[in-house]
């Protein structure tokens, strides 16, 4: 019978997998809208999900392309985190859990966070600016990111002194 851990990382790979797809999905339909409304500005009105971007698009089409450009990131950097931690839980060993190749994932997994907010802060620099200087309502990304990337990347330090000392301690057995 398997334990409760083992049971809990099935699931959270389950749905991981099903945020990943949920994610792509996002990234492309926002990124189909976009080609569809190059020929057709309606479409920028409703880009994906209630997104009305139609004052960007007027404004400037260079503008609407950085903003959209900007979203479709977003959601590709996310979904991208989200296939590291399907990696991560495909190769993780419970009898061994200790290991470079997890080590290098969740290190990974922080880098792609901090990027990720990098992203937020520059999109929301360029809304806001754009925003306060034509008087457009500004949908800004949260930047909460950079907390979380650290947090991560303090358990791959973790995970990176486990490694050291199992392997101190196989070599002295």
């Amino acid at each position: 019978m398997k334990n409760k851990t083992e049971k809990l990382l099935k699931g959270m790979y389950f749905i991981t997998w099903l945020v990943f797809i949920g994610l792509m999905i996002k990234a492309g339909a926002i990124l189909i809208s976009y080609f569809v409304s190059i020929g057709n500005s309606e479409v920028s009105k409703n880009l994906f999900d209630g997104l009305d971007l139609l004052a960007y698009r007027d404004y400037s089409f260079i503008q609407y392309s950085f903003i959209v450009g900007y979203k479709v990131l977003l959601y590709a950097i996310e979904a991208y985190i989200a296939f590291l931690i399907i990696k991560l839980l495909s190769q993780l060993d419970l009898q061994e859990p200790f290991n470079s190749k997890v080590q290098v994932l969740i290190q990974q997994v922080s880098y792609s966070i901090f990027y990720l907010w990098v992203l937020a802060i520059i999109h929301n620099a360029h809304v806001q600016f754009l925003g306060k200087r034509h008087g457009f309502s500004m949908d800004l990304f949260s930047s909460d990111f950079i907390f979380l990337a650290g947090i991560i990347f303090i358990f791959a330090q973790i995970v990176k002194r486990g490694i050291d000392i199992q392997t101190e301690n196989d070599l002295t057995i």
